[in-house]
């Protein structure tokens, strides 16, 4: 397989692209990954890297009267640690006020409130989000970048992370900096669906 270093440079150039586009916001510079930072080694081919290195948070907040009859996605709506949809409503349906995010098909939602809860799906509609969420582009295999999310080796770096603050909201900044083994594209691939048939 081609090396996941060769798919992060490619990520790269393709993220700065769409910033100069103007399609995606200039991220800050991600720290490099300490060796401390590496909880194991990696198989041949695998690279570190920061969660914001792969993936772009992409929030438009838009008033929800404006799209009654988009489906709206909140956290109540996500089972727990699965990746799992437990409900289906309009915007109207769920009666929100308040502003919500754009989302569009292909985007992972990561609920930011409690994120020990391991709150995130892949949605294959456009709707709107509650302000808690993030919607996120994703720059590797989508399904892989979920179960990487749903892992104990996130979930480890969100324990810490909700115990150095005393609101349990994840911000941006500890979200992009989470580190994530990354293997390459076929990879990831395969990965996926070994995870399905086990599930199956």
């Amino acid at each position: 397989d081609e090396p996941a270093s060769e798919l992060l440079k490619r990520i790269a150039a393709e993220k700065a692209r769409l910033v100069a586009e103007g399609k995606i916001k200039k991220q800050k510079p991600l720290a490099e990954i300490g060796e401390e930072e590496k909880p194991f080694e990696l198989p041949v081919g695998w690279e570190w890297t920061r969660f914001g290195s792969v993936c772009a948070i992409r929030g438009e907040l838009v008033r929800p009267e404006d799209f009654p009859d988009l489906r709206q996605v909140a956290p109540d709506c996500i089972e727990k640690g699965t990746g799992h949809l437990t409900e289906s409503r309009t915007v109207k349906e769920s009666g929100v006020k308040g502003p919500n995010s754009r989302f569009f098909a292909g985007q992972l939602l990561y609920s930011k409130i409690r994120p020990s809860l391991s709150k995130a799906v892949l949605v294959d509609f456009d709707g709107l989000c509650s302000a808690d969420m993030y919607p996120l582009d994703s720059f590797i295999d989508p399904v892989f970048l979920l179960k990487e999310i749903l892992s104990e080796i996130f979930l480890e770096q969100v324990r810490v992370a909700e115990n150095r603050i005393k609101m349990p909201k994840l911000n941006q900044d500890s979200l992009s900096s989470f580190v994530l083994p990354i293997p390459p594209l076929a990879e990831q691939h395969r990965i996926v669906a070994k995870v399905d048939e086990l599930m199956a």
